[in-house]
């Protein structure tokens, strides 16, 4: 019994470090290789993007009918689709039921396009010499999707080899060397930077803009848009630093 407690003891402090940032700049840097490593993951899973658009709106207009609210809990404030039927409503004018659609048609195809119906997501366990040097890895918890877990552990190996040792003294760095746990979540996404969209593209710029699937969001930090983009699907894959032992 003594054993458990100290280990959930062990591994509660292990968080904690993590949580009020008592850890070296050196596991961004682990972070930030980890996902470098895994920039060119293939398709792992490929969800029917249109069958999952229509049972959600299915699902939707099921809740919205009991509760007035799609989510069907209490109401919330207003979205813009519902500004939009209220614009409709004092202007008798039709056109307006069409930028509500097209609106909720954005809403729900950002939600699907970003991957968050299809994530995969494994931890890890990663043991390293002191000098970073990787000893031991294995799988914690898996994802559900073998190849995934398999690919992952397999891709840290190389990823943690071009890192080289951490600074002398690096906190979370210890004599005997350096236990962390990660998670890995990998998602298929539907979305293209919108420089990356070239001039052969105007046909699909038109048509997705004429069906509101041209939604797509501004990312702050980069100052990058990016917008949906159905026809090339890529896996993207984000390390998350849990516990520092």
């Amino acid at each position: 019994m003594s054993g458990r407690v100290n280990e959930m003891v062990t591994g509660q402090q292990a968080a904690l470090r993590v949580a009020n940032g008592l850890i070296d700049p050196y596991f961004s840097r682990v972070r930030e290789e980890i996902e470098k490593g895994l920039e060119d993951a293939p398709l792992f899973s490929k969800p029917k993007l249109l069958h999952q658009a229509a049972t959600s709106w299915a699902s939707q207009a099921k809740n919205f009918g009991a509760s007035g609210n799609p989510g069907g809990s209490a109401p919330l404030a207003p979205t813009s689709s519902e500004q939009l039927l209220a614009l409709q409503n004092r202007a008798g004018d039709e056109s307006m039921e069409r930028l509500r659609g097209l609106d909720q048609a954005g809403d729900e195809l950002r939600k699907l396009a970003d991957g968050s119906s299809s994530k995969l997501v494994v931890t890890l366990e990663l043991w390293q010499d002191a000098d970073g040097t990787l000893r031991d890895k294995k799988v914690v918890t898996p994802s559900g999707n073998p190849s995934y877990d398999t690919y992952v552990l397999n891709t840290v190996s190389g990823s943690l080899a071009k890192l080289g040792a951490p600074a002398e003294g690096a906190r979370g760095v210890r004599a005997e060397g350096i236990h962390t746990r990660w998670a890995v979540e990998g998602r298929v996404v539907y979305t293209i930077k919108l420089k990356k969209l070239e001039s052969k593209d105007s046909l699909y710029v038109a048509g997705a803009l004429a069906l509101g699937m041209l939604a797509g969001r501004f990312d702050e930090t980069t100052g990058e848009v990016e917008v949906i983009d159905l026809r090339n699907p890529r896996f993207v894959c984000q390390a998350k630093l849990l516990r520092v032992y």
